[in-house]
């Protein structure tokens, strides 16, 4: 007697309907600092003024300590105003430790600091509504 293997070869189709909701929630939280100082005589030196972090005042009119001036990340920016006059972004560097102005100041003006920086959190569901699967078997 031989024996032989019988197998079913089949193939099957699936559908899947219903409906699926997403939902995102994106939370955008800004954080704004803003500081004040006057150019001294030494701030100015080769036709560039350079303002310390320790010559800046903050908003509560405390003097900052060395190296903690706010420096936004990828995700904010800074402006500076000379007497009120916003500047050209080209025309400053800000680090920790000091601001630079790319050209000597009149001794006594005032040059204001702003800090903005981006806290994005988001967060998302899903709900599946009446997801049906169906399956048909061909036989052919």
């Amino acid at each position: 007697m031989s024996e032989h293997l019988i197998t079913l070869h089949l193939t099957a189709t699936s559908v899947v309907t219903g409906s699926i909701t997403t939902t995102t929630t994106t939370t955008l939280t800004p954080s704004v600092k803003r500081f004040t100082a006057n150019v001294v005589l030494g701030n100015i030196l080769g036709g560039v003024t350079t303002i310390l972090s320790s010559s800046f005042r903050d908003d509560t009119g405390a003097n900052l300590p060395a190296n903690s001036l706010t420096v936004p990340g990828s995700n904010g920016y800074y402006n500076v105003f000379v007497n009120g006059a916003l500047l050209l972004g080209y025309l400053t560097t800000l680090s920790t430790a000091s601001l630079v102005i790319n050209t000597g100041l009149t001794i006594g003006v005032t040059v204001n600091l702003e800090t903005l920086s981006f806290t994005a959190a988001s967060s998302s569901t899903s709900t599946t509504n009446n997801l049906v699967v169906t399956t048909t078997i061909h036989t052919n």
